[in-house]
Formats: C-alpha cells, sequence, structure tokens
C-alpha cells in the first residue's frame, strides 16, 4: 500500500509539473508575438513620420548615391555618355585594384593603376580655363560620377592610347568585334600596334612561292592563318587585318605595325610567341580612326605620356562609330532601373529570381 500511494504522489506531480511547463511556453509565445508585433508598428510610424535622407538610399546593395547626384526633382542626375583619351605611361596597371602588384618580397608600394592616376588631374589636358584650378577635380571637369571602365586594358609594360568610358555598352562594342549598336553597325573596331619583336623579318613579295612563304617568313602565317594559342588563352586567332614592316632598328630586332580587330589578353605578344618571336616593346597607336591627336594626322597635338582629356561627341562618333547617348537613370529609393521612354521602374528580375528561389 505504501508504495501505491508513493506511485500516486509521483504521478500527481509530474503531471502537474507538464502543465505549469505547458503553460509558461504558451505564456512566454504569447508575449513574444505582441512584442514583435509592437516593434514593427513602432518602425512604421517612425518610418512615415522621419524618412531615410536620400543620401542614406543605396544604389543596388553597395554603392551610396552622393547627395550631388541628386537633381532638383528628386531624380538621380543622368549620366551621358564620356570617353576619356589617356596617353598610358609604363608600368601603371589597368586595374581597378592595385594589391596584387605587391609581390611577398616587395616593400615598396604598389604600382600605380589608371584610375589613380587620372583621378589625381595632374596630366588633366584640357581646358581649365572654364573651371578655377583651386576648384578643379574629377567630378566637375567630367561630369562622372559612376564607375570608370578601360575599352580594352593594356598590361603594364604596354605604352599608347587607352581609351576609358562610364557607358558599359560602349565597352562591349569595341572590345568585342562581332557586337553591333543598334544592328546598324556591322564592322568591328580595329586597334593598332607598334610592336618591337625579336629577330629579323621580312615580309615576302608578291611573286614568292607560297611552299617558301611560311617557311622563310613566319610573319605570314599570322597575316593568313592568324595564330594558334593555347585553350585558356583563347585558342585560334582570327588572322590579323594589317602587318607592317617599319624598320630594322638592329640586325637582330624588327619594328612593326600590326593591326587587329580582336580583343584576347596579351594577344599580340602570344601570337609572335607562337611563331618563335617575342614581343620586347609594345605601343598602341590608334583604337578605331582615334590616335593620340584624336581625328588630327597633327603629331604635335598628340598627349604626352601620363597625360589625358575628353573626347568630343562628335570624335566618338567619328572614331569609334558610337553616338553618345543618357545612360539609364537609376530611381533613388528602389534601386531599380527606369525607362528613358516610359519612365515607369522596371523590376529586377534577378531580385526577384533570388527571392523565389528562397
Amino acid at each position: 500500500k505504501m508504495m501505491a500511494r508513493i506511485s500516486s504522489v509521483l504521478l500527481c506531480f509530474f503531471w502537474a509539473t507538464g502543465i505549469l511547463a505547458f503553460q509558461n511556453s504558451h505564456r512566454i509565445k504569447r508575449h513574444n508575438v505582441e512584442a514583435t508585433s509592437a516593434l514593427q508598428s513602432r518602425a512604421r510610424e517612425s518610418y512615415t513620420s522621419n524618412p531615410p535622407r536620400r543620401d542614406e538610399v543605396r544604389r543596388g546593395s553597395k554603392q551610396t548615391i552622393k547627395p550631388s547626384s541628386i537633381a532638383n526633382n528628386g531624380k538621380i542626375k543622368q549620366e551621358r555618355t564620356v570617353v576619356i583619351m589617356y596617353h598610358k605611361p609604363p608600368n601603371v596597371i589597368t586595374s581597378h585594384s592595385n594589391a596584387d602588384a605587391i609581390s611577398k618580397t616587395q616593400t615598396e608600394q604598389s604600382r600605380l593603376t589608371v584610375y589613380e592616376d587620372i583621378s589625381t588631374m595632374k596630366g588633366f589636358a584640357g581646358d581649365q580655363s572654364i573651371i578655377g584650378k583651386e576648384m578643379l577635380n574629377f567630378e566637375t571637369a567630367t561630369n562622372i560620377q559612376s564607375k570608370l571602365h578601360a575599352i580594352g586594358r593594356l598590361d603594364a609594360a604596354t605604352t599608347g592610347l587607352l581609351l576609358l568610358t562610364n557607358d558599359g555598352n560602349l565597352v562591349h562594342q569595341v572590345t568585342n568585334p562581332n557586337a553591333k549598336q543598334d544592328n546598324k553597325q556591322s564592322k568591328s573596331v580595329q586597334k593598332t600596334y607598334e610592336a618591337l619583336i625579336m629577330g629579323h623579318h621580312e615580309l615576302p613579295e608578291a611573286s614568292t612561292t607560297v611552299s617558301a612563304t611560311s617557311e622563310t617568313y613566319p610573319l605570314v602565317t599570322l597575316l593568313e592563318k592568324g595564330a594558334t594559342l593555347s585553350p585558356k588563352h583563347g585558342g585560334q586567332t582570327k588572322p590579323v587585318d594589317d602587318l607592317t614592316i617599319l624598320s630594322h632598328p638592329t640586325a637582330s630586332t624588327t619594328l612593326v605595325s600590326i593591326t587587329i580587330s580582336e580583343g584576347k589578353n596579351r594577344q599580340i605578344r602570344r601570337m609572335f610567341h607562337s611563331i618563335g618571336s617575342g614581343v620586347m616593346k609594345l605601343h598602341r597607336v590608334s583604337v578605331g580612326q582615334l590616335s593620340l591627336a584624336g581625328l588630327s594626322s597633327n603629331s604635335t597635338a598628340e598627349l604626352q605620356e601620363g597625360e589625358w582629356r575628353l573626347l568630343s561627341e562628335d570624335e566618338i562618333r567619328i572614331g569609334l562609330g558610337w553616338e553618345c547617348r543618357w545612360l539609364d537613370e537609376v530611381s533613388p529609393v528602389f534601386g531599380g532601373r527606369r525607362s528613358r521612354a516610359s519612365g515607369k521602374r522596371q523590376p529586377n528580375t534577378r531580385s526577384t529570381k533570388r527571392r523565389r528561389r528562397r
């Protein structure tokens, strides 16, 4: 009988403990729901009474919109296509980051990037009379507040003409040989270089037989077939558009002018390497119809190393075959893209897909 009483007491005790625990958890859950609802109501009231400032609104997810880029009507100032012509010196890298320029044993400061060099305004060769020198900065001189992109990169050792723009479509137009502008432009934009290569090279006369051409004149391979690169470097290239021998500075070197319409990584250097030669110096002379003197053939108007200026819309249209345009407007609140034709905000399809996955 004693054991039966003890069992009854323990059963009643555990039953009462379970009821108390259930009531306590239910009370905590209800309290959390009420607290969350109160916080959400308070947040809505705070947002309604004190909306965020426009300089705190972000474009996309990372880039902060600057107050100076907001017009009086509350919309983002539209940028127009801007192209910068820059005479790139050696040992200046075409990259937004110079972190990769420091080796493990190198203690000195990393190499300068083209964007850092331009932003200092030291090489600005434009008209400074319209802007006070003490007020001269990159934004006021170019009206660019978005990110710049190089139109065809140059490696650190290569010098010459480098174009930079805020128009991503223009970058695609010049660097992609198959790109067309509004289905009107079918001709690829050509790039011309001067290269000092190893070896004494000649081009054959018109009467030279085909069998002796490729063996005696390796440069003919680039003119007729292009170069065979490794798959990771782009594979087979197109034949070069033009190849001319300019001079022989020494008995074992040749200065050539070469024109291509492709833009593979280090293509010129790898093309000459594929025929058993090598590039000692490389200088970009022109892009399209633009040289370092613009559309002019006057050598005295050429930019010196480190100098840069803005191209006019006529130079961009004639030299690159590109019509300057107003770039797409970004909504300061939603970060979406607004169509200039309709003025309606277009949905961000990438964000929508991301939400659906979640």
